[in-house]
């Protein structure tokens, strides 16, 4: 990233969770840090909140690589929270047995908004490609299931099917300009169906004597398959057919009941789920013959499955807590999930779909207790100094200048410029009366890294950051009692040069510290920074 937007506005607020229940009762909004003088500042991806606009700096370090690392000091940081495009979910909510209306909520479950309001029971809703539009079925008392469309503003809804039969669960082409839908008006035996949004073309796809049903279109342009159940071998299994109902070939091959199947935005992994052990739990397989592997297993019924745009996440519906909740993962180790709606009262949340990307918060680093995702808690409740690395896609890391409170009007933070910066790796000094430690984001929910300096009584140290993902790669603590008025000769404690895509750094060293936290010397004269090695050269 070339350069970062740093904009101070003290009304903007704070985008915290709320909360995104389905009528039983949202889950309490954290408290938000008093603003005191500092406001709210935007810098790059990042909400930032100093306790005090006096003296606080946000310095842009630039590096040779993708990222720019960014100092922020020089007043308490109460609130510090990344900002990504991230997607929406809708959904339908309803007490059980009774009807579901539409809702719509951010990622992370806050800011719930209800779509429609009315006595239909309104199911299976799917975002359109350009996320202006939500398509949906719709039952109303003593009438058939009709597919239907609404603007995600609640604006302009209209029936797209009208036909004495059950219409259900739409699924949108690639191209945003088709819906395809299953439907039981051939004398009773459901069908896949497409037609163009204005309700013209509409020709059967499957056109078989099984049960062919809950199909979902690839978003992949190049190759828009549709992923579709039947029981055209028996049981229920994941099949897929081309755009015109050509080619289908069936992907799973097992006695149990598979259904509710959803490509990842790839277009080559499909997410179900299978009947195992009593209850359905989430399996993923692909397109190309990889054999299925599990990816959600809660001991519950985890139904309905979709992908985020970006496939690091699934939204799927858990009875895990007792009722019908939203729940969110990861699609990656450590799959991490978090439940996002907590109803209650027989309330079910259920069918999500995700799309139409807003600028939302992916997670609250420093702030208050319960306000990260799923009410958990930021890494730090507040912090004096830190430097953090974004780019282009946003925040990548963020290291905690370690200092008390009596000592946080003695920082400082000066970017190590020489010929050497900008390769691999990217160097900053940190100055303080007295720096007591350095910790580093380990990750969403992860334990923070620890570099400890308390026994050092350091002042000065020197922090080595990777050129690509913004990680700690190295700590020396200065051993230079002057700095930062110079070495005795006058000449700076620090130098540099570049060899190859490392950097030797050479000054008086009092401790060396790898990226892991881990002290391998007690000093030194060099030290060689690598991307995966920190050496002692001499």
């Amino acid at each position: 990233m070339s350069r970062l937007m740093l904009a101070v506005s003290v009304g903007l607020g704070l985008m915290v969770l709320g909360g995104c229940g389905g009528g039983g009762g949202d889950a309490p909004a954290p408290v938000v840090p008093p603003p005191g003088d500092g406001g709210t500042m935007q810098v790059g991806p990042l909400l930032v909140r100093p306790a005090s606009a006096a003296g606080f700096t946000a310095l842009e370090i630039p590096t040779g690589g993708p990222i720019s690392l960014v100092a922020l000091y020089g007043s308490q940081i109460d609130y510090l929270a990344s900002q990504a495009m991230l997607d929406r979910i809708v959904y339908a909510s309803g007490l059980i047995g009774s009807s579901e209306n539409l809702y719509i909520c951010n990622l992370d479950g806050s800011n719930r908004v209800r779509l429609t309001n009315n006595n239909a029971d309104e199911t299976s809703p799917a975002w359109s490609p350009d996320g202006q539009t939500i398509a949906f079925d719709r039952q109303r008392p003593a009438q058939d299931r009709e597919v239907c469309l609404i603007g995600a503003d609640g604006s302009n809804p209209r029936a797209l099917t009208d036909n004495a039969a059950l219409d259900a669960h739409p699924t949108w082409a690639p191209e945003g300009r088709r819906i395809a839908f299953h439907t039981d008006r051939d004398a009773g035996n459901m069908e896949v169906y497409v037609t163009y949004t204005d309700g013209t073309g509409v020709t059967n796809l499957t056109n078989h004597g099984a049960t062919d049903q809950q199909a979902d279109w690839s978003p992949d342009l190049t190759n828009p398959l549709i992923t579709f159940i039947s029981t055209r071998d028996a049981n229920s299994e994941v099949y897929t057919m081309k755009g015109d109902g050509s080619a289908p070939t069936r992907l799973t091959h097992s006695s149990a009941t598979e259904q509710w199947p959803a490509f990842s935005p790839w277009g080559y992994e499909i997410a179900y789920e299978s009947m195992v052990s009593g209850g359905y739990d989430i399996l993923v397989t692909s397109t190309g013959g990889i054999p299925p592997r599990r990816l959600v297993a809660a001991y519950a019924q985890d139904e309905t499955a979709a992908y985020s745009s970006d496939g690091r996440f699934v939204c799927y519906t858990s009875n895990a807590d007792g009722d019908f909740e939203l729940m969110l993962q990861q699609t990656e180790a450590p799959y991490d999930r978090w439940q996002l709606t907590h109803n209650g009262g027989g309330i079910a949340d259920a069918y999500p779909d995700l799309g139409s990307p807003t600028l939302q918060t992916d997670r609250v680093i420093i702030g208050p207790a319960g306000s990260d995702w799923g009410g958990s808690n930021p890494i730090w409740s507040n912090a004096y100094a830190v430097v953090t690395a974004c780019a282009e896609d946003g925040y990548r890391n963020l290291a905690r200048i370690g200092v008390s409170a009596a000592n946080a009007n003695t920082i400082e933070i000066t970017p190590l410029t020489t010929s050497a910066q900008g390769g691999r790796t990217t160097g900053v000094v940190v100055e303080a009366a007295d720096i007591v430690n350095i910790r580093e984001d380990g990750g969403r929910d992860r334990p923070t890294i620890l570099w400890q300096l308390d026994p050092l009584d350091a002042t000065a140290v020197a922090l080595y950051f990777h050129w690509y993902t913004g990680k700690l790669l190295a700590v020396m603590v200065i051993a230079d009692q002057n700095y930062p008025a110079g070495a005795a000769d006058g000449g700076p404690a620090v130098t540099q040069r570049a060899e190859g895509d490392a950097v030797i750094a050479e000054g008086s060293f009092g401790a060396v510290f790898d990226a892991t936290g881990a002290r391998i010397a007690d000093a030194a004269a060099a030290v060689r920074i690598a991307e995966d090695a920190v050496e002692v050269i001499r």
